[in-house]
């Protein structure tokens, strides 16, 4: 066997995976060394593994523990062969829960799932432009597991548009002011919206290094790093949040003020096809998860929301009639009305409570705003100087020392990413009853699906 060039460190004489010390390209052979440092085994690497990255020195098949430590660390999400990368792509924590699918689910490719959506938001009325960019947003979140936002809200989206909601026809005016952008929505559809107010700020943060839309009379836009990733795809630092509708209220108040205003941060990562990508709400939980908890009879954690008096609840028929509670208490309250300062307030549209409801008053505009912020990296410091520092950071989080029983580090973006591509390739996966629904949709528009 060829000289070994890189040292891989086996933990534990029963551990699946060793550590490497160094990068290691496609072909090098790793030296993996045990506890006292002699060489235990020499296996070729079968892609580029990053430092501190783990390599698998046995075969692992899929649905089995993978060791390290001597502990199982996580489940084999694919068939694992000696010299592969093991990481999200091919693994899964043993402490997170499996994909949110099961035996009956089936699977549709990725361009079904658009074709339906697009074709079916057009017999609704959409123009073809705002149905394909609402298509292509509805296909991401099924792609990267966003499924809350995907083709379950595809009826209550064509519902809007056909009582008059929504304006399916209309067309964004935006107004550039040199490297701010004030963006109009004029009740179109949010994705719509949203896509056009990015690829504005894309362009004007080219010319001018940094650029901002504020988008107002907009509508619901679905998930906030879409949109951000779409910047950082450009060789832009993506920064979006939004407001929406009313759900979330401080701690004792009996009503609520502001909507879970999401903020995503995303940036390009050397990977290919792989981005940094920070999406989070700001309420505790999700109304949906509630909602689910209602149908389902069973109580809610304990500080996830309040009732109509402003007393925590776990029971969620009175956390629907009361509010949801931001994330980290005081200081998640904080960030959360910092948010809608830097969107509704800032974009002259409707703010906090003034976002109709569009279950309320499906027939009226809803009147969201979203701020999108873009930064140039060959502007600032020069895309792959940057690319390379966040990638530094990214390798010096994964080689962390880390408790054996907790759950393995990620960066913000690595499973959504990883599963982006296996869904690529395997196809989307699809509750029966979801599936059913969007072809029953389909049918009562009058197209094949």
């Amino acid at each position: 066997m060829a000289v070994a060039a890189v040292r891989a460190v086996l933990l534990a004489a029963n551990d699946d995976v060793a550590a490497v010390l160094d990068a290691v390209a496609a072909g090098a052979t790793v030296a993996v060394v045990g506890a006292a440092g002699e060489t235990v085994h020499e296996i070729a690497a079968r892609q580029p593994i990053p430092f501190g990255h783990k390599l698998a020195i046995r075969a692992v098949g899929e649905g089995s523990p993978v060791h390290r430590y001597g502990f199982p660390i996580g489940i084999a999400t694919a068939a694992i062969a000696p010299g592969e990368h093991v990481h999200s792509h091919n693994m899964r924590s043993r402490l997170s829960p499996a994909p949110k699918e099961d035996a009956t689910s089936v699977r549709r490719p990725a361009e079904w799932v658009h074709d339906l959506a697009r074709d079916s938001l057009e017999a609704a009325g959409a123009s073809a432009d705002a149905a394909e960019a609402m298509a292509s947003a509805l296909t991401e979140a099924h792609l990267r597991g966003v499924e809350t936002h995907g083709l379950r809200r595809l009826r209550p989206y064509v519902a809007r548009i056909r009582a008059g909601g929504v304006d399916g026809a209309a067309r964004p005016q935006i107004e550039g002011r040199q490297s701010l952008l004030m963006v109009d929505g004029r009740n179109g559809i949010g994705h719509y919206v949203a896509t056009e107010a990015t690829r504005a700020a894309a362009d004007a943060a080219r010319r001018s290094g940094i650029a901002i839309a504020l988008v107002r009379n907009s509508n619901h836009f679905g998930f906030a790093g879409y949109y951000a990733t779409l910047l950082a795809a450009q060789g832009q630092l993506g920064i979006v949040t939004s407001n929406g509708q009313v759900c979330v209220a401080p701690s004792g108040a009996m009503q609520p003020l502001l909507s879970n205003n999401p903020l995503a941060i995303t940036a390009p990562l050397a990977e290919p096809d792989a981005f940094l990508e920070l999406d989070l709400a700001t309420s505790v939980t999700s109304r949906a998860n509630v909602v689910a908890a209602s149908r389902a009879g069973t109580a809610l954690p304990g500080g996830v929301a309040q009732d109509a008096t402003g007393h925590p609840t776990r029971d969620p028929a009175r956390a629907l009639a009361g509010s949801l509670l931001a994330f980290g208490g005081a200081k998640g309250f904080g960030l959360l009305l910092a948010l809608e300062a830097l969107t509704g307030v800032l974009a002259g549209g409707a703010f906090a409570d003034q976002v109709s409801s569009k279950e309320a008053a499906p027939d009226a505009p809803e009147g969201t705003a979203h701020t999108i912020i873009a930064i140039d990296l060959a502007t600032a410091l020069g895309r792959d100087a940057y690319v390379q520092r966040l990638d530094e950071l990214v390798r010096r989080l994964a080689a962390l020392p880390m408790n054996p029983a907790v759950e393995p580090v990620r960066y913000p973006g690595e499973r959504r990413w990883a599963l982006r591509r296996a869904r690529l390739r395997e196809g989307v996966p699809l509750s029966p009853v979801e599936l059913a629904d969007a072809m029953s949709l389909a049918k009562e528009l009058g197209i094949g699906a």
